[in-house]
């Protein structure tokens, strides 16, 4: 009862308001744009100052380098699987407390989220410190890349474990509440401050790779400065907090979460597993294959980028609508974002058969590692439309609390298939069939996303009836 008397007096701002206004009525197309527009800006800036390193570090004209930078990215995505682990599962459950008109709980959830997530986060960097000899090794680091992969390491993952962690979570949580700009924002300067930093203590400092993870660090620390100016600034006006309130409820919240987070996160830990082996699978071709490699995955994050922007802007879009009982609009909007995404993947595998040569050597003007590079980059494209479509319905199940639909697309996706993939195409084609495997996997679970879609709109079908 007192839940209920507590969130009675709650009135929303007029401006926050306004953005709840836009999941509840705007047209399908006005409501993509004003959410999807400034979270896929700040992916593309994510995107560009992850592949800055690369970038930078490829000028030094050295592949080990190259290769080191690109042997330490399977594990930082284990960051981005504790963001997500709290950050998609607290958007997903914060949404649908607001569609449903409990702010309280969903003030609950971000305190939830913003602590537990401080808390992992250290852990793991407390992890990385200790065994990172075993897990450079484990990422497929041998002589040449060891020393350089352990500097980045040190930088990234030790010491800017937690700011990276709280940068991409607070992303998640501020657009929850429909600040899709304010989140862009903060992401976009971490990113833009990373591109400016990167040559200065990469060539001005001379400290080449460990020059690339301190600006990295650097920058995810302003993200998360930002993003507390911004709190600070809307005290008494945001959802977000992060002071815990009613933990008897705290349990059944956290639940809640995990129950739609860890389907995001486990596919973040499963491409690392699948990254692993690939990295291993590679390094026995030599530095310029696994630079080569590195570098073509990296450019292939541009559609990626641009679906996971348009997916994250719609997540609390749907999760509202849900909430909220409008399940027309989580049908159209799901259909329209996946239109959009489509369209965007198939004019990027123009682009990248055509240029594939010019823009790997962008990175780096290394002969062999532009000659793997172009033919990895014209494999790996051909299918990003289906990874599209089913990035986007597994989104779909996230937004709506669907947790184990989303489950079984992300363990079909990774290491299920695509590890035992890699090891029968690499000797059936030494080193290109490595490539062939992810157009094969995203051609497969689309097929598997559908028929759990079809499912689950047939369900939401039949509740628009009862409630007709």
């Amino acid at each position: 009862m007192e839940d209920v008397q507590h969130e009675s007096v709650y009135v929303a701002p007029a401006h926050d308001a306004a953005r709840i206004e836009v999941f509840r009525s705007a047209s399908i197309p006005s409501a993509v744009a004003n959410l999807a527009i400034p979270t896929v800006i700040s992916q593309l800036v994510t995107m560009i100052y992850n592949v800055t390193d690369t970038f930078f570090v490829g000028q030094l004209g050295d592949p080990r380098k190259v290769a080191a930078v690109s042997l330490v990215m399977p594990a930082y995505t284990m960051l981005t699987a504790i963001a997500n682990l709290f950050g998609v599962g607290g958007s997903s459950v914060i949404s649908r407390f607001l569609g449903s008109g409990q702010p309280a709980k969903a003030k609950q959830t971000s305190s939830f989220c913003l602590i537990s997530a401080i808390f992992v986060a250290a852990i793991f960097s407390i992890l990385a410190f200790f065994f990172q000899g075993p897990l450079l090794l484990l990422l497929g680091a041998n002589q040449e890349t060891y020393d350089f992969a352990s500097n980045y390491i040190i930088w990234v993952l030790v010491i800017g474990g937690i700011p990276t962690v709280m940068g991409m979570l607070f992303g998640h949580l501020v657009r929850s509440e429909g600040g899709a700009r304010q989140a862009s924002i903060g992401m976009s300067f971490g990113g833009i401050l990373n591109i400016i930093l990167d040559p200065i203590f990469i060539f001005t400092l001379g400290l080449e790779v460990k020059g690339a993870a301190i600006a990295t660090m650097i920058s995810n620390c302003a993200a998360v400065c930002y993003f507390l100016v911004y709190l600070a600034h809307k005290k008494g006006k945001t959802i977000i907090s992060f002071v815990p309130r009613k933990l008897d409820h705290e349990f059944s919240i956290a639940a809640k979460v995990v129950s739609v987070g860890l389907p995001a996160s486990l596919q973040n830990i499963l491409s690392l597993t699948s990254n692993t082996v690939l990295n291993n699978l590679t390094a026995k071709y030599g530095s310029a294959a696994l630079a080569a490699i590195g570098i073509a995955k990296k450019i292939d994050m541009l559609p990626m980028n641009v679906t996971m922007g348009i997916s994250q802007g719609v997540l609390p879009f749907i999760g509202y609508n849900y909430g909220a009982k409008r399940y027309d609009r989580v049908h159209e909007v799901n259909k329209f974002t996946r239109i959009v995404a489509v369209c965007f993947s198939l004019f990027c595998i123009l682009i990248f058969e055509l240029f594939a040569e010019p823009i790997v050597r962008l990175f780096i003007n290394d002969p062999e590692t532009v000659r793997l590079g172009a033919s990895f980059l014209r494999i790996l494209c051909l299918m990003t439309p289906m990874m599209a479509i089913s990035y986007l319905i597994t989104t779909m199940f996230q937004a709506t609390g669907q947790g184990k639909r989303a489950l079984t697309i992300s363990v079909f996706r990774k290491t299920t298939i695509d590890v035992p993939l890699m090891f029968l195409m690499d000797r059936l084609i030494p080193l290109y069939g490595l490539m062939t495997v992810q157009p094969i996997v995203d051609t497969l679970s689309v097929g598997l996303a559908f028929a759990l879609y079809r499912d689950f709109s047939k369900k939401l079908d039949a509740q628009t009836d009862q409630e007709k």
